[in-house]
C-alpha cells in the first residue's frame, strides 16, 4: 500500500510530517502541491476535493485522506507504533504535545527550554 503526501516543500506542517514518515521508516510518494504558482496550486478543484480547506499536507493512505498535520502525525503514530514519536512519560507527551501546538512566535523559546530534554531516551 503506497501513502501519497501532497506537501509543498516550504510548509512546515508538511516538513513534520515527512520528518515523521522517515523516522518511521514509511516510504510515500510526494505529490507537489505549489502554493504560490498559479494563485495557488491548493486553491485547484482537484485539491479542494482533497481538502475543503485548500490547505497541505494532506496525506493519501488507501484512498483516504487526512488532513491536519497534527492529525496525520498522530494516525502515523498509531498505524506504525514503532518507533515511537512520542516519548512513554505522561508528562513528557504533553510536553511534546505543548511545543507541537505552540504558535510560531513563541517555538524559539520553546525550543531553548526543551533542549535539556535532549538526552532522555524516549525509544
Amino acid at each position: 500500500m503506497t501513502i501519497h503526501l501532497y506537501s509543498y516543500f516550504r510548509s512546515s506542517a508538511s516538513y513534520r510530517v515527512r520528518i515523521a514518515l522517515h523516522l518511521k521508516g514509511q516510504s510515500y510518494d510526494t505529490v507537489p502541491v505549489h502554493l504560490l504558482n498559479n494563485g495557488g496550486e491548493q486553491y485547484a478543484p482537484a485539491f479542494s476535493a482533497l481538502n475543503p480547506q485548500s490547505l497541505v499536507p494532506v496525506m493519501e493512505e488507501e484512498g483516504r485522506h487526512i488532513t491536519q498535520s497534527l492529525a496525520i502525525l498522530e494516525y502515523l503514530e498509531e498505524r506504525f507504533p514503532t518507533p515511537a514519536l512520542l516519548p512513554p512519560g505522561l508528562l513528557d507527551r504533553a510536553h511534546v504535545r505543548e511545543i507541537s501546538l505552540a504558535p510560531a512566535t513563541s517555538i524559539r523559546s520553546t525550543i531553548c527550554a526543551c533542549c535539556a530534554c535532549s538526552s532522555r531516551s524516549w525509544a
